[in-house]
């Protein structure tokens, strides 16, 4: 069976947002759709304080009146609902042990220590095993025409590569690989300038990087489609900006990072993309 998509649920519109996404992006797929509701544990929620006990109550039929929505707008997808208690971000990232990729909203309910991009969606953005997908609640009902993937071919880029080419044979779409690189700080600062022709050398020496990343890549995903650009400027800003018409945004992060926290690339990225991003662990 295919693994599910796992989102994360807290009552927040972002949330039912991510959900609304996640349920279009099974139901193209074929995939089932998990909605995970984590209920703090006693630490958080005093026994026989009414008002948190009524709070989970409205998160849980919210999450019944959401499964039954996203079951009447795609007939025959599989929705289950599955509340638990402990640490959310902990609970979250091992509703993922079974290899289902999780989905959270960006922003997320304060009141439930919620899906707060900078605690628990960037401690699981940050920490997961797998792919996270972070969906902003300004993200389009009808997405766009294309995935962009950032590329640093310098490193380990297989697994981000790969799951952006899965994910467009899925959708028909074309592949954006896109690899953005800025000059030696010592072009602008030493008292002599590098020429035309040593700057054409480095700027092909990162086209060439990129284009035999890619096609290794779409040797193990032959159907599907890739375009390349090599681009200088600011990582996340020229990644935002490509993002503008594509369907999901596609970017690696450090597996053994030092902290449980998005680089400073990726948390700019997530912050500012009109698009989902999908979080790949890799090297």
């Amino acid at each position: 069976m295919t693994p599910p998509l796992i989102v994360g649920v807290d009552g927040s519109d972002a949330s039912l947002t991510a959900a609304r996404w996640a349920g279009r992006e099974a139901a193209a797929t074929g995939r089932h759709l998990r909605l995970v509701h984590v209920r703090p544990d006693s630490l958080w929620i005093l026994a026989g304080d009414e008002r948190a006990e009524q709070a989970e109550l409205q998160v849980l039929e919210a999450m019944t009146g959401l499964a039954a929505e996203l079951r009447r707008v795609h007939p025959g997808l599989r929705v289950d609902i599955e509340p638990v208690t402990g640490p959310v971000d902990l609970m979250l990232l091992r509703s993922a042990d079974d290899g289902g990729t999780l989905v959270l909203g960006t922003r997320g309910s304060g009141g439930f220590q919620g899906l707060l991009l900078g605690s628990v969606a960037q401690s699981v953005g940050a920490r997961s095993e797998g792919p996270v997908l972070l969906v902003p609640q300004r993200a389009a009902a009808e997405p766009g025409y294309r995935i962009v993937v950032g590329v640093d071919p310098s490193g380990d880029c297989r697994p981000v590569l790969d799951f952006a080419l899965h994910h467009a044979e899925e959708h028909g779409v074309v592949v954006r690989a896109v690899h953005v690189w800025q000059p030696p700080l010592l072009w602008g600062a030493g008292p002599v300038q590098p020429g035309e022709a040593e700057r054409r050398e480095v700027q092909r020496q990162h086209a060439v990087a990129l284009h035999d990343a890619v096609t290794t890549a779409r040797h193990r995903r032959p159907a599907a489609e890739a375009t390349t650009a090599e681009l200088t400027g600011d990582p996340a800003a020229v990644l935002v900006e490509e993002a503008e018409k594509a369907s999901l945004l596609v970017i690696g992060r450090r597996r053994h990072r030092p902290v449980s926290a998005l680089g400073p690339v990726a948390h700019a990225v997530v912050h500012h993309a009109p698009c989902p991003v999908a979080v790949v662990p890799h090297w």
